[in-house]
């Protein structure tokens, strides 16, 4: 835990910095600026729970499990889950649902999580209130996040040069939020 507040301050302080105002921090659904839709889970779904009913990223919650990071999930947070969809996925996840490959797995999934409720709406108020208009938070594996807009789209860019958009419906659980995107944030090494 003394990890994740960590994690979380530091966290909370790159994203104050940036503009996103304590509202970020409140799990209420609200609607986002680019005209995405927003689902509530409910108050006692979690974040397992919301990934586990959402089925389109349905092979990010195999590899979550994989990866011994559904407890995580299940915990007090909260936390912002950038979940690529089952076509984002592709057929190298396959690969992640293996025992044997469970430290990559849970490499993947810390790069797509946040510490915080984040929602699309923060992410557009913290993109106007920066100068060069870009957002930037760390990940649970201390990576960095870059989110910037082109024309209404939310695009989400890893520090090793990859990029997704926000796809889908943001869903709200009792610890969090998951966010679907439409490509994987980190390079899937191939089983050998």
């Amino acid at each position: 835990m003394r990890i994740y507040s960590h994690r979380l301050l530091v966290s909370v302080a790159v994203v104050g910095g940036l503009g996103i105002a304590l509202a970020a921090c409140d799990p209420a659904p609200r609607e986002g600026g680019t005209g995405a839709e927003v689902a509530s889970t409910g108050s006692e779904r979690t974040l397992t729970g919301a990934l586990g009913s959402q089925a389109d990223v349905a092979q990010f919650r195999q590899v979550l499990d994989n990866a011994g990071l559904a407890d995580v999930l299940e915990g007090v947070g909260p936390y912002t889950v950038f979940a690529p969809t089952d076509p984002a996925m592709g057929a190298d996840a396959d690969g992640l649902k293996d025992e044997a490959r469970s430290a990559e797995a849970a490499a993947l999934v810390r790069a797509h999580i946040v510490p915080g409720v984040v929602g699309r709406a923060d992410i557009n108020a913290a993109i106007d209130a920066s100068p060069d208009g870009q957002a930037r938070m760390r990940t649970m594996d201390d990576g960095l996040l870059t989110f910037t807009r082109e024309g209404e789209t939310i695009v989400v860019s890893a520090s090793e040069g990859t990029s997704a958009r926000l796809a889908g419906t943001e869903v709200q659980a009792r610890n969090g939020v998951v966010q679907p995107i439409d490509a994987v944030l980190v390079r899937i090494e191939a089983a050998e």
